[in-house]
């Protein structure tokens, strides 16, 4: 009796501890895609209680060794302006700082672009921006996306 019970709850912690309970396993996914999920944070700036804008960033020196650059913290980025018709960063005001320093480049990327297609989440209506910024000693990185009338989100990654 006890050796039924033994073998069954061993056959239970095999079964419960192998590769087959992963997220991903539902999906078929490069690791770059997959790593991506983990490095990717989200915000929603808030204006009188609604969405204004939802602000989406993936750090990519952390999602794949081709990203790696010891010169710049470079991140994925992207934006949805709810209730704007313009999508654009630039003409709503809007810039990004890392730890309180500016941007070296803001760059739109296309949605069809072959370089970023396996980290970009569909986002039909926003825009998707690649932000480099001058690399950062320490391990704590904050994104901020601001404007000048004081709206602003911000997403806390580590190096």
């Amino acid at each position: 009796m006890f050796k039924n019970i033994f073998l069954l709850l061993l056959l239970f912690f095999f079964t419960s501890c192998s590769d087959k309970n992963s997220a991903f396993r539902y999906f078929d996914k490069e690791d770059m895609e997959t790593n991506s999920v983990q490095f990717t944070k989200k915000s929603d700036i808030l204006k009188n209680n609604e969405v204004e804008i939802i602000f989406i960033s993936t750090y990519l020196n952390r999602v794949d060794d081709k990203f790696i650059d010891n010169e710049n913290e470079i991140f994925l980025v992207s934006l949805f302006f709810t209730n704007v018709e313009e999508q654009d960063i630039s003409k709503n005001g809007y810039k990004f700082l890392l730890n309180k320093k500016e941007a070296n480049l803001v760059e739109k990327i296309e949605k069809n672009d072959e370089r970023y297609k396996n980290l970009m989440m569909k986002n039909h209506w926003g825009n998707y921006y690649l932000v480099k910024f001058d690399a950062v000693n320490g391990i704590k990185l904050s994104l901020e996306l601001f404007d000048s009338k004081s709206s602003k989100g911000l997403l806390n990654f580590e190096k």
